[in-house]
């Protein structure tokens, strides 16, 4: 957005967006930087502009509750000197938002910056954006349409935290709204690494559980016919799994066959009766009647994976560890079955 204003903005950000020529640039008008509270280390930052999108239960060994994440973030706000947006469809950050004055973003009418008239298809997004009390925004002309080529309501949700901040820092709204309607998204984000033999797969980094939720049901648009959805996961750090394996109970209720593999270790240390299995075991507990499949080894899960996914399935393998190259590894394995060997 801020380069279709013809803006020359620098930027440092934890993906590939595959538009931009790589994920590190030095510009010369705003540098638009991707903070991390995994280490706090966004509190170490001058900003003179926020968005934040939502506030989850993770890296409790940093933060150690909900509440001390929550603090961190309060902190980052109250230190920035300009533009605050935040999500006021997330109950947590909605709280914050209220307490430092922020533009708020959502599908919420009490949202600054509003998606209405949502509508999810062939794989993207199209909805009208209201908005007031925005800089540049004209109450005589304060909704646009826009086409959004990316999948789910999480989607939407971005686009109007980049939209709001783009019209506070001065974008006009068409320039924002037309911006993104060819954006081609971002590496292992709903990424589509291969069809074989008219199955899908899927490659997403989604580690939490609202991310999975939201990734399964993005797979979920009124026009996919999909005959089922089969998601892989890949946890990751023991620490995590040992305090939070509980939470993806209900994380995987739109997916028809769920594949749980054992836990990537990001550097954590092992700890004694913490494996995937304990993820397996609240998803069967929560949801009885869910297929939950638990295969720790990796070649025995490119194997199962490669005979289980069918024509008409699509395979979505989530996770931040090595789990991203399984897609690969199952569409080889499905060319040595098909071979007969």
């Amino acid at each position: 957005m801020l380069r279709a204003a013809q803006l020359d903005p620098g930027w440092l950000i934890g993906a590939d967006v595959q538009q931009l020529p790589a994920s590190a640039h030095w510009g010369a008008d705003l540098f638009v930087l991707e903070a991390d509270e995994s280490d706090s280390s966004h509190l170490a930052i001058t900003a003179q502009a926020a968005i934040l999108t939502n506030i989850d239960l993770d890296h409790l060994d940093e933060h150690g509750s909900l509440e001390g994440i929550t603090a961190s973030f309060d902190a980052m706000l109250a230190a920035t000197d300009g533009p605050l947006v935040v999500c006021v469809d997330d109950p947590a950050a909605a709280a914050l938002a209220a307490s430092h004055d922020a533009i708020t973003y959502g599908t919420s009418p009490a949202a600054t910056v509003r998606a209405t008239d949502v509508r999810l298809s062939n794989g993207a997004a199209d909805f009208v954006v209201r908005w007031g009390g925005v800089a540049q925004a004209d109450a005589a002309s304060s909704n646009i349409a826009v086409h959004l080529p990316l999948r789910g309501m999480h989607n939407v949700r971005n686009f109007l935290a980049a939209f709001a901040m783009a019209q506070a820092l001065g974008v006009a709204p068409a320039t924002a709204a037309a911006a993104i309607s060819n954006f081609a998204g971002v590496h292992r984000r709903f990424q589509v690494r291969a069809t074989h033999n008219d199955a899908t797969f899927v490659d997403d980094y989604a580690h939490l559980p609202a991310e999975i939720a939201a990734v399964l049901t993005a797979a979920r648009d009124e026009s996919d016919t999909w005959r089922r959805v089969v998601a892989v996961f890949q946890p990751n750090r023991f620490h995590r799994m040992a305090s939070m394996s509980d939470d993806y109970r209900d994380a995987f209720v739109a997916a028809d066959v769920v594949v749980i593999t054992e836990i990537y270790a990001s550097g954590t240390e092992p700890i004694a009766g913490v494996t995937g299995e304990l993820v397996v075991d609240a998803i069967r507990r929560a949801h009885p009647g869910a297929r939950v499949e638990w295969v720790p080894q990796r070649d025995q899960l490119i194997d199962f994976v490669a005979r289980e996914v069918g024509p008409g399935d699509l395979c979505i393998s989530m996770g931040c560890g090595d789990i991203e190259s399984l897609p690969d590894e199952v569409v080889a394995r499905r060319e040595e079955l098909s071979r007969g060997r």
